[in-house]
């Protein structure tokens, strides 16, 4: 795969495998110490792969497999295929090393108080108390403009109470997501304060659909 395709991918939309991929049967073989092995193996899948232009095509498992492994898994197992051969031998390992990788992000994160000689805030009410005892409203400012970016992806619902959203049943196909701001500062002249709308995508059940996105979209 290019470097454009790469930056240009949208989605995993659906999947197929053809007559020379491996029976889960097949799938394994022992060893001489009598312990059971996956074979690795990827012949016989392709899956196909939507631009951002709104375009798909059909790609070999084993020509994106390195180049999109996180997503890949992902949607072997919200898609209930992560037990066949071509997904089990890898699929766990990769995860768990995606799952290492962030809890050494968030960790190093929550250790972190100040960047810059600032105090970051961890929570929205604390920036806001930043703001009030400096008198600035730095934080704020940061806060609605993000608030403003991603306006977008909200759909607003009237007469709707915070305990209905959580039953998840307000919209058919949308489930409850909550959400959280990080905080951070950017090196430049005026070292200027960034907050994040991030959704806890993590405490979500996985999408009963054959479609695989990162790009999460909302209701409010």
């Amino acid at each position: 795969m290019t470097q454009r395709d790469v930056i240009t991918s949208k989605e995993i939309s659906d999947h197929r495998k053809d007559e020379t991929a491996l029976n889960v049967t097949d799938g394994s073989f022992v060893t001489s110490a009598g312990n059971p092995v996956s074979k690795r193996t990827t012949k016989g899948w392709h899956m196909i792969i939507e631009w951002r232009d709104g375009s798909m095509n059909w790609h070999k498992l084993a020509d994106i497999k390195d180049s999109y492994p996180v997503q890949l898994a992902e949607y072997a197992v919200a898609n209930g295929i992560d037990h066949e051969p071509t997904f089990k031998w890898w699929v766990k390992k990769t995860l768990r090393r995606k799952e290492k990788e962030n809890s050494k992000v968030k960790s190093k994160y929550w250790r972190s108080t100040h960047k810059f000689g600032i105090e970051i805030p961890k929570y929205m009410a604390v920036a806001y108390r930043i703001d009030r005892e400096s008198g600035t409203n730095h934080w704020t400012r940061a806060i609605e403009k993000e608030m403003k970016n991603v306006r977008i992806t909200f759909e607003k619902i009237d007469g709707v109470t915070e305990q209905q959203m959580r039953t998840g049943k307000v919209k058919s196909g949308y489930s409850y997501c909550s959400t959280h701001m990080i905080f951070d500062v950017k090196m430049d002249g005026s070292f200027t304060r960034k907050a994040r709308l991030v959704a806890d995508g993590h405490k979500t059940r996985p999408p009963t659909s054959i479609t695989y996105s990162s790009v999460s979209h909302g209701i409010a």
